[in-house]
């Protein structure tokens, strides 16, 4: 909301410090609403009015300052108000790294690099915050994972662990698509349910009241080929006593990092060895010269159906935000968790 003519009015969404190994909850953050100067811009620069903030497991803060309370930055839509950045002209809709806040700021320096004009890829008949999620860059992390690093083969069986989510729920059908027997597992009945008989998962187990080991040998009595990992938890050990020669594992995510749980620390790394494995992790950052390539064709294939998503959409004021976030880690959602925080 404009204060002035020459004024901003800019809520946002701080936290305090984070106790070590403490996932955090809404009592971490607290909303502000303060009064700036419109900005001057330097070269290279743009000037974003967010409009779609996106909940994932990872956020940023910097206490670097010697501040008390750091503003928090994760990932977001919205739409470019002013810029001296030819790439980003005024009026187009951006993707990137923004802070939980009503408007932002990004130099060369700070996000740029890891933003996208979505004007090249931009779906009208689609709903904006698919590019949040499906056809965005939990999306496309999906999509060029796979094809780096899975290797996939007809009739391989991938397991991905964390399958209702954003990442897990487009890898199964890719992988499906490929013609791989595909296993899932989730924190609940219902998102077990869902894999099976919405996805067509060829087997889902959930892994809060089954022994994940009993249930994917008993899901792949011929072991595992590929381990989609979006945890990075225990489930590693399990994985490496279970693949088959040449399998791979591919990390992607870290959700029990997120969570306050002990990260993997595997302590039957000789499989590396003895079965010839591969175990490769995969960060997007560097690839985003293929998301053309990526729009091209996984869009068709969401607008037709053939591919589906989940996603939760929640519309309010920042303070939703922060309220929504450890709901979120918990689980309590089914796909993409988006905040729509203002109108394009």
């Amino acid at each position: 909301m404009t204060a002035s003519n020459n004024q901003i009015s800019n809520t946002r969404v701080l936290i305090a410090q984070i106790p070590e190994g403490v996932a955090p909850n809404k009592s971490h953050f607290r909303t502000v609403t303060v009064t700036e100067d419109k900005p001057e811009l330097e070269e290279g620069a743009i000037f974003i009015k967010n409009a779609v903030l996106s909940l994932d497991p990872y956020i940023k803060f910097d206490f670097s300052s010697g501040n008390e309370e750091s503003p928090v930055a994760g990932f977001g839509l919205g739409k470019i108000i002013d810029s001296k950045n030819p790439a980003f002209p005024v009026g187009s809709t951006f993707f990137g790294p923004v802070r939980w806040e009503s408007y932002s700021i990004l130099t060369q320096d700070q996000g740029l690099g890891e933003s996208i004009n979505l004007d090249a890829g931009l779906d009208k008949d689609l709903p904006l915050s698919v590019y949040n999620g499906v056809l965005g860059l939990s999306g496309f992390t999906v999509w060029d994972s796979l094809k780096r690093l899975g290797d996939m083969k007809k009739g391989e069986t991938i397991y991905i662990s964390s399958a209702a989510g954003t990442l897990g729920l487009l890898a199964g059908q890719l992988a499906k698509r490929q013609g791989l027997r595909v296993i899932g597992s989730a924190g609940s009945d219902k998102k077990v349910e869902y894999l099976k008989n919405e996805l067509g998962f060829d087997a889902a187990f959930n892994y809060k009241t089954q022994d994940r080991r009993a249930a994917l040998i008993e899901a792949a009595p011929k072991g595992l080929d590929i381990y989609y990992d979006l945890v990075f938890d225990d489930t590693v050990d399990i994985a490496l006593d279970l693949l088959n020669p040449h399998g791979r594992i591919i990390s992607v995510g870290t959700l029990a990092l997120h969570q306050g749980q002990e990260p993997a620390a595997p302590k039957n790394l000789i499989n590396i060895l003895m079965k010839q494995l591969r175990y490769e992790g995969y960060m997007v950052y560097e690839y985003f010269d293929q998301w053309e390539s990526f729009w091209k064709e996984v869009t068709p294939l969401v607008k037709s159906g053939e591919i589906k998503f989940a996603e939760t959409v929640l519309e309010g004021e920042l303070d939703i935000v922060a309220e929504t976030y450890d709901r979120f880690l918990q689980g309590e959602f089914k796909g993409k968790v988006s905040v729509k925080i203002a109108d394009l």
